[in-house]
């Protein structure tokens, strides 16, 4: 991989996460094939064409030298550590994850330290109001331990996907429960040996708006 390729896949993780966008989206909005632009993000094209070059810059309004990395960008910055892409999964996916295959994903960056195993999920429900909104996005760590009050995705033995709650323990025992006041459909639960914690939320991003 030479200097090129680093700095322009350091950039255009930049200017996707800056302007709260996944690759689909991207590819969408500027006719890149998304194997392409994917490629591109990870440092693994060799030259990309100056047609998709210059498709990225007029769309981010930049210029391809900007892009390249021959000139700077305000806005960018081009020395930080690199950039996780994570998948966005639902919440039957997470059950099984990170032991599932042939499967295309959507992903998302996150540009913080996280596990390898680090995924995404939208907030299927209003369980967690007001703190975290429907369709919010979350970024889960399954390395992270949680702690007292955490957010956690678990996944219950006797339901089929995950769910997203608050962690409580006492003594030897823990629950989840969660924030809503709508008692009729969310209720505490407490864990047993048959459920998993599957992993922490350490970002809730609120708008998931060109996922």
């Amino acid at each position: 991989m030479n200097h090129f390729e680093t700095t322009l896949s350091s950039i255009l993780q930049e200017l996707i996460r800056k302007k709260g966008l996944s690759i689909s989206e991207l590819a969408r909005r500027t006719s890149i094939p998304q194997p392409t632009l994917y490629r591109i993000a990870q440092g693994e094209h060799q030259r990309p064409h100056k047609k998709t070059l210059q498709a990225l810059s007029d769309f981010f309004r930049i210029t391809v030298d900007q892009l390249i990395g021959l000139e700077p960008i305000k806005s960018v910055i081009t020395d930080k550590p690199s950039v996780s892409q994570i998948p966005i999964l639902n919440n039957k996916q997470a059950t099984s994850w990170p032991h599932i295959k042939n499967i295309e994903f959507n992903y998302v960056f996150f540009e913080k330290p996280i596990g390898k195993n680090a995924f995404a999920l939208i907030m299927p429900d209003r369980s967690m109001e007001p703190l975290i909104a429907i369709n919010t996005l979350l970024i889960i760590d399954p390395e992270r331990k949680p702690e007292y009050r955490s957010l956690v995705v678990v996944k219950l033995h006797n339901f089929g996907e995950v769910v997203v709650r608050q962690l409580i323990q006492d003594a030897a025992n823990q629950y989840i429960r969660p924030l809503s006041q709508d008692f009729d459909h969310f209720e505490m639960i407490m864990l047993t040996s048959e459920d998993c914690i599957i992993g922490t939320v350490v970002e809730a991003r609120l708008t998931c708006e060109g996922l």
